[in-house]
């Protein structure tokens, strides 16, 4: 059984940043890694949220997984899942390049 995948206010608002910030080079590489985004999502966290491991930072109960946009470029998606509810919260879109410690977790 699938899990039912719903996104932070903070997640939504740095998805929408990192589009916006494709867009305005091109609009088909924006519209290629939002559907790869959303593919990941549905394959990984809505099918198998708990296939990784505890995001490094953090630890339990935060997991993540890094997608990748291109050779130099990655993003971590730092998840929960909560389990009895068969629901995968997505709490961050970061950049894996930001500075540890400032996810506000």
């Amino acid at each position: 059984m699938a899990y039912r995948v719903d996104f932070s206010i903070e997640a939504v608002a740095q998805i929408d940043g990192y589009l916006a910030y494709l867009r305005r080079y091109s609009r088909a590489t924006a519209a290629k890694y939002k559907l790869a985004l959303q593919k990941a999502i549905d394959q990984y966290l809505a099918e198998s949220p708990e296939t990784f491991t505890f995001y490094w930072e953090t630890g339990a109960p935060y997991r993540a997984f890094l997608f990748r946009v291109s050779r130099r470029t990655t993003y971590w998606v730092i998840y929960r899942v909560y389990e009895g509810d068969r629901i995968v919260r997505v709490l961050r879109f970061r950049n894996a390049a930001e500075e540890p410690g400032t996810h506000d977790l």
